[in-house]
Order: C-alpha cells, then sequence, then structure tokens
C-alpha cells in the first residue's frame, strides 16, 4: 500500500514510504503482537536511494509470566497488551508508589486469571528451558522426601515436576490466582485443602505476605520464579519468607529468561512487571537488615539464579557480641503486664558496637550481677537465655523516643534488678525491627515467636557463647 501523503515521499527518488500506523498494522499483523515506539529494532530504507530516510523505533512487547518459555507466544502477549490497556484504573509506573498491596494485587489477580492465559500458560515448556528450570529447583541442596518447599507465585506449577523429581512430596503452591491454581491442581492432582501432614502437592491463593505460619512454618525453601518482579514490595516478601523459612533454609529468587530480557519486560509492561531482577549489588542493599545471606548468586544471559539463605542458627557476621552495662529505668509501656519484662541497657556507652548491628531482634545469653546479699535468689547469678531489641521500637514509639536496648530474661528473678550490671553474649539475629499495624496484639504475637525461636536455637547452639559470661 502507499499513503499519498507527500510527507512520505522519499527527498532522493520519487517513491513513497509507509506511514507508521501502516507499518504498525503490517508488522502486527505478521507477529500478532501489538508494537509500541520504544528501542530501535527497525530501520526502513529507500530501496531507490540506499540510504535510510525513516527510522522507526519498535519493540516487541514482552510477557511477564510465570512460565517465562510462553513469552513469545503471540496470542498470549496480545491478551497481556489489552489487559494493561483496558484496565481504566491502572496507573503508570509512575504513581506506583501509591497504590495500595491490595490494588495492585487485584490488578495481579484480574490480567493472570484470563481463561485463555492460563490455558496457554499450561501449555509445554520447551526443553533449553526446562533445563534451566532444574538447575534452579537443583540450586536448593539436600531436598528429599522430608523436605517442605513453597512454590510463590506458582502460576500452573512449571517448578513442580522438578521438585517432585528430587523426591520432594510436600509442596504448597501459592498464587494470586486461583485459575492458575486450578490448572495447577489438575495437572498434579494437587489438593485445595491445606489442612493435615498428608504429603503432596497443595494449593493457597494469596499474598505471600498474608500467608499463614501454619502454612509456611519451617519450610527447607522458598521458590521466587519468573515472579519477583511483579511482587508489590520484594523486600518485604523476602522478609516474610525469612521468617517462615527454618534456619539453614534457603530463597531462591530466578528467572530462566535471565535479567537482561527481565528488564526489556519490566519496560514494556511496567503496570504489571514494576520491579527490575536485582543485580548483585542492589540484592546486597535489599538484604540489609534481613536474616539472609547470598549462598549463589548466577548473572547469566539465559538465566537469573539468587540462592538466599538464612543463616544456620540465625548466626551473623561478628558473633558472639559481648555487652555491658547498667539497668536503667525504661518507658513504662508495661511489658511486665503483657508477660514480657525487659531490662533496659544504657546505648549511649554501646554506641560503637551498635553501629555494627543492625535494628532488631537478637537472642543470646545474660548474666545479671545479683547477690544474695541483695535478696536475690542463688540462681539469679546464673547465666541465662534472652532475647533482646536494638533500635526505635517502630509500634509503640511515640515519635520522640531515643533508640534502646531492650533485654528479656528467660528466667524468673526474685526481684527486679534496676540499676544493677547485666552482661549479654549476643549469638544470632531473627528479624529486622517491624511496625505492627494491628498493634500490640500483634506484636504480642510476634515477640511469643521470637521467644520461642530463641529458646529452641539456645537448646541447640551458642554454649561456648555462655562460657564466656561466666568468667
Amino acid at each position: 500500500k502507499r499513503n499519498t501523503n507527500e510527507q512520505n515521499k522519499c527527498l532522493s527518488c520519487d517513491c513513497w514510504f509507509l506511514s507508521l500506523e501502516t507499518v504498525y498494522s503490517a508488522i502486527t499483523n505478521m507477529w500478532g503482537v501489538l508494537l509500541k515506539p520504544k528501542s530501535c529494532s527497525l530501520l526502513l530504507y529507500c530501496q531507490r536511494a540506499a540510504v535510510p530516510r525513516c527510522q522507526v523505533l519498535l519493540q516487541r512487547p514482552m510477557l511477564p509470566c510465570a512460565n517465562p518459555a510462553l513469552a513469545q507466544k503471540p496470542s498470549a502477549q496480545r491478551m497481556l497488551a489489552s489487559s494493561a490497556s483496558s484496565s481504566s484504573s491502572a496507573p503508570s509506573a509512575d504513581q506506583k508508589q501509591g497504590i495500595s498491596r491490595e490494588e495492585y494485587n487485584q490488578r495481579q489477580r484480574s490480567v493472570f486469571s484470563s481463561p485463555n492465559l492460563t490455558q496457554i500458560f499450561a501449555q509445554e515448556v520447551e526443553e533449553d528451558v526446562q533445563q534451566r528450570l532444574r538447575t534452579i529447583v537443583n540450586s536448593v541442596p539436600e531436598l528429599g522426601e522430608s523436605s517442605r518447599v513453597v512454590d510463590v507465585g506458582s502460576g500452573t506449577g512449571c517448578l513442580v515436576p522438578h521438585m517432585q523429581a528430587r523426591g520432594v512430596q510436600d509442596i504448597l503452591a501459592v498464587d494470586l490466582s486461583a485459575a492458575m491454581l486450578e490448572v495447577l491442581q489438575k495437572k498434579y492432582g494437587a489438593s485445595q485443602s491445606t489442612l493435615g501432614n498428608d504429603a503432596g502437592v497443595r494449593t493457597w491463593a494469596g499474598d505471600i505476605l498474608d500467608l499463614p505460619n501454619y502454612l509456611g512454618w519451617g519450610a527447607d525453601a522458598f521458590h521466587f520464579n519468573g515472579v519477583f518482579g511483579n511482587i508489590h514490595d520484594p523486600r518485604a516478601a523476602l522478609l516474610h519468607a525469612s521468617l517462615q523459612a527454618k534456619p539453614g533454609g534457603h530463597i531462591v529468587i530466578s528467572h530462566p529468561m535471565g535479567r537482561a530480557w527481565h528488564c526489556q519486560l519490566a519496560a514494556s509492561q511496567p503496570d504489571i512487571t514494576p520491579h527490575t531482577l536485582p543485580s548483585r549489588h542492589e540484592l546486597d542493599e535489599m538484604l540489609k537488615g534481613l536474616p539472609l545471606r547470598v549462598v549463589d548468586f548466577t548473572d547469566a544471559q539465559d538465566l537469573y539464579l539468587a540462592v538466599l539463605q538464612v543463616p544456620p542458627h540465625y548466626e551473623f557476621p561478628g558473633a558472639p557480641v559481648l555487652m555491658s552495662g547498667p539497668v536503667v529505668e525504661g518507658f513504662g509501656r508495661g511489658s511486665k503486664q503483657m508477660g514480657v519484662p525487659t531490662a533496659n541497657i544504657d546505648p549511649k556507652p554501646l554506641e560503637t558496637t551498635l553501629k555494627a548491628m543492625h535494628n532488631g531482634v537478637y537472642f543470646g545469653w545474660v548474666k545479671v550481677d545479683a547477690p544474695p546479699s541483695l535478696g536475690f535468689a542463688p540462681a539469679d547469678s546464673g547465666v541465662h537465655k534472652m532475647v533482646m531489641n536494638i533500635g526505635n521500637r517502630p509500634t509503640v514509639n511515640k515519635g520522640d523516643e531515643e533508640p534502646s536496648v531492650e533485654v528479656h530474661t528467660l528466667h524468673k528473678f526474685a526481684r527486679d534488678f534496676y540499676g544493677q550490671n547485666i552482661h549479654v553474649a549476643v549469638v544470632g539475629f531473627i528479624r529486622p525491627e517491624m511496625r505492627f499495624s494491628k498493634g500490640f496484639p500483634e506484636l504480642l504475637n510476634r515477640i511469643k515467636l521470637d521467644i520461642s525461636t530463641a529458646r529452641t536455637q539456645l537448646d541447640l547452639c551458642g554454649h561456648e557463647a555462655a562460657e564466656l559470661l561466666k568468667h
């Protein structure tokens, strides 16, 4: 076809260029995808003059899916483009920070619950991609029959057969889209019930941040495959997974099409994939203050793989850390009435030590100078287990309170010990400080979990540090 608009006439001869609209339409019909002016991938030449007279900037949109091997299927691309453009409430990338998690998740759920899209995702993955998916699952050591694995953003279950090949029988598939999970259930005989201890593939529809403890607690591995860029708050998701994974457990962020591919994806569909996969430096920054360490990192052209670990026994660099100081008055919030009395250590003399530690919840051992002459019981002067919080207490801080060091001893003393010297050996880091939106009840539940975690770990480790306090 020719466009008779004089503006499209070649300046070197009398031939005509196609209009951009005609080019878009022709290539859309040929590729079966919508095109956007984005990056240079096609030049239009005047064949008679043999010089470029018009440069058309085009990019083929990519598919933000949990099954990335299907990313080049035209039908899936058309549906996603349609879903993104037809949502009048879908904000731009510049506005995404103002979207609530509920609104964001609803949009994701709507896009990925299309009946036609779920059918496309259920199709077989090509062998070369299967090999990379196998590599992703095999990145977690020591998986077997007794292992528990949580597949976050599972889609229709592209990782499931590779987990089963390693003998894993307890698999929980988590996804916002119930439609995707329904396909997974049919493919792998998964149960809709999440109750009971029977081994098998189970499903749970929802956000990883809302995953109950009884479903994820003690998992050997959490997988975020092909989904990390779609999560509303990736760091919060890592924190939640780290709190539920067992000590020594792994969290895997992966994409079998690679980070460069995913960056183009995020650029082409920012409302669906607002985050890019983190580089190693960005990942290190993201993990600051979290109880996680990087044990393996691959950033290849066709594979992104970051393997993180909750350190065994929650150990952290520099442990054990020894601190001493007098017990001072706290903020009078009734911690004793809540059943978790704390002894406050003046943080100012400990400033150098505290600078090397992240704010958050730690555990270890404590010894109080508690002579019987002051009314203490003989056992009070021994070395006892403790949980300690360092930081600003964001849930209860009224805004004008200084940072504090608060120690909760897992021993009942015969009397208060204000003014007495206290000595602690910190051996484990459980979590960063968190703001609990539901206030004291939610905070208290988390404190009880922290105490339980500390008690269990101190039964298993850290006894050398306890010996340090005896001398």
